[in-house]
């Protein structure tokens, strides 16, 4: 029997804030860095995180990733750089956005 909605959402936060613990963000190239370096997108992270969970659905993955980007905050970071943090990130994800609904997500 597959698990309520709300605890397949916690689930899959749980298993995003897990696997994006020690990732950084590139929003100047729109990647998001991960611990190993690999440079993902958004798309590409929401898949990499599915492929070893399979049983968590992928748009809950996906609603998780961007907003582990919305809140993202690297270690010493300036009140600067987080001023231009923020500048680049809120139209990534509004162009991924507006790009998915394109898309039929």
């Amino acid at each position: 029997m597959d698990a309520p909605e709300g605890q397949q959402s916690i689930e899959a936060l749980d298993l995003v804030f897990a696997a994006l613990e020690h990732a950084g963000v590139d929003a100047g190239q729109r990647k998001i860095v991960w611990a190993d370096g690999t440079r993902l997108s958004i798309e590409q992270s929401v898949a990499r995180i599915h492929a070893g969970h399979s049983g968590v659905a992928c748009e809950l993955i996906e609603t998780h990733v961007l907003g582990w980007l919305e809140s993202c905050v690297p270690e010493s970071c300036s009140e600067r750089q987080l001023e231009e943090l923020d500048r680049l990130i809120e139209p990534w994800l509004e162009d991924y956005e507006r790009t998915s609904r394109a898309a039929g997500k």
